[in-house]
């Protein structure tokens, strides 16, 4: 079921079926899920924030373990629809175990890209880094952890610290926003990034693509990790859009006030 937030799917491929000898290629069977989006303003003193992950029926986020890349756990429609949130967004974070594991990760030149870390090792030779470094930033660590690395930091690149070993997610927050004019933020995970942002109470929307496969494991990553709610302060969202392409299911929630 597509709601109306969505593009009508079937009406957008009809004139390419209608042509005589007409074979659908790749890019026709792939809907344009998440086109044109549409957000509320951000609050003036942070982005609004969204998260964007696949995961299995069984609630898992990764298909090998937490050092692998998970590109093949989602199909090339879930990989589509990646790139047209990350198109509706000013800016992109990620945790650093993600950023290691993924090594030919790529974002369009236009977003601001954020690294979370906290040892500080981050793969400085990678393309989040040296596509346009002005607009890289590593959020934690210390300043020696990054000197002692193989390669140095690229030119542009910016540093937020953590103080006394902690990164302040709100102060990082703040200054996407009065700094840096972020007023949309992607969080890409991983799973205890995403669950620091929750246990904030500032994630505003998630996207959820639901997978057709199992995992299994105690300790495989789910959406989010970090330190569990009490009952009563369970978060809320509402449902504000569906599709289901095959047999995958896409997913948008927004958070009840």
């Amino acid at each position: 079921m597509v709601r109306p937030e969505q593009p009508d799917i079937a009406m957008k491929q009809a004139p390419a079926r209608a042509n005589v000898g007409y074979k659908p290629r790749m890019a026709d069977t792939i809907p344009p899920l998440y086109e044109d989006l549409l957000f509320p303003a951000a609050p003036e003193d942070r982005p609004y924030v969204f998260t964007n992950m696949v995961m299995t029926l069984d609630g898992k986020t990764v298909s090998g373990s937490r050092e692998e890349a998970v590109m093949d756990l989602g199909s090339p429609a879930d990989h589509a629809a990646m790139r047209q949130i990350q198109a509706a967004a000013d800016a992109v974070m990620i945790g650093a175990g993600t950023l290691r594991a993924t090594k030919g990760i790529w974002f369009p030149t236009h977003l601001v890209r954020v690294v979370v870390t906290r040892s500080g090792q981050v793969p400085l030779g990678s393309r989040f880094f040296t596509d346009v470094p002005e607009k890289a930033i590593i959020a934690g660590g210390e300043a020696r952890a990054l000197e002692r690395q193989p390669k140095s930091l690229p030119h542009g690149v910016m540093h937020f610290p953590s103080v006394d070993g902690e990164l302040d997610l709100r102060g990082l927050l703040r200054f996407l926003r009065v700094e840096r004019g972020v007023a949309r933020l992607l969080v890409e995970g991983g799973s205890e990034l995403n669950g620091e942002l929750f246990g904030l109470g500032v994630v505003d929307e998630l996207f959820l693509t639901l997978a057709p496969r199992v995992k299994l494991g105690r300790t495989t990553p789910t959406y989010a990790g970090g330190e569990p709610l009490p009952r009563g302060h369970l978060q809320n969202f509402e449902l504000i859009s569906e599709c289901r392409v095959g047999d995958e299911l896409f997913l948008r929630y927004r958070r009840k006030s």
